[in-house]
C-alpha cells in the first residue's frame, strides 16, 4: 500500500474489524470510540425510525422541520449531560459557529486556541468574529493579554476538549484559575470528548465527576455514537438564545430521523452497558502501556487517541504500510495540524479485544 488514505474504501460496517475490498481488517483508526457504529441496537434503532419518520424532515426547524424525534433526542441528550436543555443541528462540524452566533455578545472579547480545529477557525470567520489567540503550551500568553482586557468586556476562551490528533486534554481548571472573577464564557469543542471522558462519558468538562459554570459544550454524535449531527447540552435560556440568534440553526435542514433514532439507541445502549466506559480506559492503558514497552514514546492521555509520530527508524508511512500488509488498518496521515512528516493515528474501541490489541503491538514490535 502507498500510504495514500485516499485509497482506503471500506466495503463493511465500522468496528473491531473491517473489510477493504475482499479483505478483513483490524481497524485501529477513526473515531468509533464506544464501538456504535456498526452494532446491531444502533441499526435497529435507526431502522424503527426510519419506518416512522422517512428520512428527511424536508424544512427547517424554524418551520415545519421538527419532528417528534427530533424533541426526544434533545431531552435524551439532556439528561445524559445533566443539562437543563439541548439543541441538536445537523453536523458537528458546525458548532462553534452555533455557539458563536447565539451567544456572543458586542462587548465579547474572544481568544482562540493557537493550533485549534479547522471548524472552530471556520466558524469564528463565517460569522465575522474578530479573535486574538493563545497557546495552550503557553498559558501565560492568555494572561498577558487578559490584563490589557478593557473594563467591561467579556473574557470568551474556545478551545478543543479533546485534541482530535495528539489526544490532548484542554486545560479547563488551569483555564479557569487564569480567567478568575472577570466576567467570562469558555466554549469547548468536545467532539472526542462526548461519549468518553468524565463522570458517565459526559465530557471533558465533566472530568473529575464536576460541571463547570459558564463553560459551554457543543459535540458531535459521530463518534462515540456511532450516528451523526452535533449536539449542545446547555441551560434552557442559552438553547432558546441559540434558537432565536443562529442562523446555522434557523436557517438548515435537521438531523435526519433515522439517524436520530440511531443516537437514541446509542445513548439507551450505554446506560444499560456503563461497562463500555470502563473498557474503553483499560484498552487506553493497555495500548499505550505495550507501546512502551516497544520503546515509543507515548504521552498519557485518558483520551484513548495515541499519536505516533517518532517510530525509532521506522517513518511513520512506513509503519502504517507494513501495518496494513499484515492486515491492519492504522491509517498514516496528514491531517491539518498534523507533523510536516506525518503521523500515524492509532485509536482503540471498547471493543477491541486483548488478543487484537496484542497482534498490533506485535506487528509494530517487527517493524521497529
Amino acid at each position: 500500500m502507498s500510504g495514500d488514505v485516499r485509497r482506503i474504501v471500506l466495503y463493511s460496517k465500522v468496528g473491531p474489524e473491517v473489510t477493504i475490498g475482499s479483505r478483513r481488517f483490524l481497524y485501529f483508526g477513526g473515531t468509533d470510540y464506544l464501538g456504535m457504529a456498526g452494532r446491531d441496537e444502533v441499526i435497529r434503532g435507526a431502522a424503527e425510525v426510519l419506518e416512522k419518520f422517512g428520512v428527511s424532515a424536508s424544512a427547517a426547524r424554524t418551520s415545519s422541520g421538527t419532528l417528534q424525534v427530533h424533541l426526544e433526542l434533545e431531552k435524551c441528550i439532556a439528561r445524559f449531560s445533566g443539562s437543563e436543555s439541548a439543541v441538536i443541528y445537523s453536523s458537528g462540524y458546525l458548532g462553534i459557529a452555533m455557539l458563536v452566533s447565539g451567544l456572543l455578545e458586542d462587548t465579547d472579547t474572544v481568544f482562540v486556541q493557537q493550533d485549534a480545529h479547522s471548524s472552530i477557525m471556520d466558524g469564528l470567520r463565517s460569522q465575522g468574529v474578530e479573535f486574538r489567540t493563545y497557546e495552550l503550551g503557553n498559558l501565560d500568553s492568555l494572561a498577558c493579554q487578559l490584563d490589557s482586557l478593557p473594563a467591561g468586556n467579556r473574557a470568551v476562551v474556545i478551545g478543543e476538549g479533546v485534541s482530535p490528533l495528539f489526544g490532548r486534554i484542554f486545560p479547563l481548571d488551569q483555564i479557569i484559575g487564569i480567567l478568575k472573577d472577570r466576567e467570562q464564557l469558555v466554549l469547548l469543542d468536545d467532539a472526542h470528548g462526548f461519549g468518553v471522558l468524565g463522570e458517565g462519558g459526559r465530557g471533558t468538562a465533566a472530568i473529575g465527576g464536576g460541571s463547570v459554570d459558564n463553560v459551554v459544550t457543543c459535540a458531535t454524535l459521530s463518534k462515540a455514537f456511532g450516528s451523526f449531527g452535533g449536539v449542545i447540552p446547555v441551560s434552557r435560556a442559552s438553547a432558546e438564545a441559540i434558537q432565536r440568534n443562529s442562523m446555522v440553526y434557523q436557517c438548515s435542514t435537521p438531523v435526519p430521523a433515522p439517524i436520530c433514532g440511531g443516537a437514541l439507541a446509542a445513548f439507551g445502549y450505554l446506560e444499560k452497558h456503563p461497562e463500555l466506559l470502563t473498557n474503553l480506559a483499560a484498552n487506553n492503558r493497555r495500548l499505550r502501556d505495550g507501546l512502551k514497552r516497544l520503546g515509543l514514546t507515548v504521552p498519557d492521555s485518558p483520551a484513548p487517541i495515541i499519536p505516533l509520530v517518532d517510530c525509532g527508524e521506522i517513518k511513520p508511512q512506513a509503519l502504517s504500510d507494513h501495518l496494513y500488509d499484515a492486515g491492519i488498518l492504522a491509517p498514516f496521515t496528514k491531517y491539518p495540524g498534523s507533523p510536516e512528516n506525518g503521523m500515524v493515528r492509532l485509536i482503540v474501541t471498547a471493543g477491541h479485544s486483548e488478543e487484537q490489541i496484542g497482534h498490533l503491538l506485535d506487528e509494530i514490535g517487527r517493524s521497529l
